[in-house]
């Protein structure tokens, strides 16, 4: 019977997203969020190697309409990316754009991820991208599967899954609870009602703009459909662990440091990058989580045991650019600002000692080497907070 419920609920999903292919029926109903940043993912993995890099070959795993796959192959142009997925609707209007477009880099397929054999078809993916596709699958174990055993040696998978606080979850629940079958929204005058009741009760923290009023089409795909998980960040790591993955970091680490003070940060220092993504992911309790895996386990310097940074040799990411020498008191905090595509400017106000090592890590010489180099002295409580947020910003990277 499970079975057949399981294929049922897939059948009514493949319908639905045939008849609103994705992601263009998402198109002004959800808030700008944060976009995929290749230095975070490539240095949430070091020293392994970059997994996006220009001659990747690049899996977007359920594509939709192809804007994933347009967006990697554009800011990768030597690179192969590939666009899969279950609707034969989405498949034929990305391959009719990559024509319109001539865009020469990139292969659209149809396949079912949770499905066996398809991997056949494909060299090892350097790197895979799911934004918003786990959530929605049949056997999401399965699925999970079917990506490792095409991933790699040292490839990364990056998926983007909504939590159990995402508010589709929330109204599903509140709908039962009035004895209202969730999965079978039908938009009738009563149901729309309570919908735009329910959104205006959770105020802002609804987190998708127009919910109230938004298609039904929209509303059958995200909000109502037949398969939704929402699982915990705890059970996509089961999931992965499974499987074979490890998991390497989640995004809501370096956005929630934002929020801590220096004086602060000691607290955190015995949570490995990992530790601290499901630390931060349980606390800040958003809508969705990025999350990203490795065939490989994660390695990284442990910033309760002073030894190991002094012996650490990191290595300053380019996505900063060139720092200014230190010509100021040693001690005067300067502000560092980081600025990546689509995202708030991250700010780390450090001394001007502290951001002179920073400008020093050039992956050969220790901390301790850069200190002994450095004609000044700083604070070394000061200088660790530095390097915990370059750390988990991916700013700096090295074993």
């Amino acid at each position: 019977m499970k079975k057949i419920l399981k294929d049922v609920n897939a059948d009514k999903v493949h319908a639905l997203y045939d008849a609103a292919p994705y992601p263009d029926v998402l198109e002004g109903k959800m808030r700008r969020g944060t976009p995929m940043l290749a230095h975070w993912i490539n240095a949430s993995v070091a020293p392994d190697g970059p997994a996006l890099h220009p001659q990747a070959n690049i899996l977007s795993a359920g594509c939709g309409s192809g804007a994933e796959v347009f967006l990697l192959a554009r800011q990768f142009p030597q690179a192969k990316v590939t666009g899969l997925d279950f609707s034969e609707a989405s498949i034929l209007r990305a391959r009719q754009q990559a024509a319109a477009e001539q865009i020469t880099n990139v292969r659209f397929d149809v396949a079912d991820l949770t499905s066996e054999g398809w991997q056949e078809k494909y060299e090892a993916f350097d790197f895979i991208s799911c934004h918003g596709v786990a959530d929605f699958v049949s056997d999401a174990a399965a699925f999970m599967q079917n990506l490792s055993s095409c991933l790699a040696p040292e490839g990364v998978l990056c998926m983007t899954v909504n939590s159990p606080d995402h508010p589709g979850e929330r109204i599903r629940n509140a709908f039962g609870s009035l004895g209202i079958d969730a999965a079978d929204f039908e938009d009738t005058a009563r149901q729309r009602k309570l919908l735009q009741m329910m959104v205006g009760l959770m105020g802002s923290s609804v987190g998708i703009e127009g919910l109230a009023e938004a298609p039904k089409g929209y509303l059958d795909v995200d909000i109502f459909p037949p398969i939704a998980h929402h699982n915990s960040i705890e059970t996509w790591c089961k999931k992965a662990e499974d499987c074979g993955l490890w998991f390497c970091g989640s995004m809501d680490a370096p956005v929630g440091l934002t929020e801590i003070n220096d004086k602060q940060l000691p607290l955190l220092y015995p949570l490995d990058k990992a530790e601290l993504s499901v630390w931060m992911a349980k606390l800040r309790r958003q809508p969705g989580m990025q999350l990203l895996f490795s065939r490989r386990q994660p390695t990284g310097p442990r910033f309760d045991k002073p030894e190991e940074i002094l012996a650490w040799r990191p290595l300053l990411s380019s996505s900063v650019g060139q720092l200014p020498e230190m010509t100021v008191d040693p001690q005067q905090h300067r502000p560092m600002t980081l600025r990546f595509e689509a995202l708030p400017d991250f700010i780390i106000y450090s001394t001007a000692y502290d951001l002179e090592v920073l400008r020093c890590c050039d992956g050969n010489l220790s901390v301790q080497e850069i200190r002994e180099a450095i004609p000044a002295e700083g604070d070394w409580e000061s200088l660790l907070a530095c390097l915990f947020r370059a750390y988990h910003f991916g700013v700096l990277t090295g074993a």
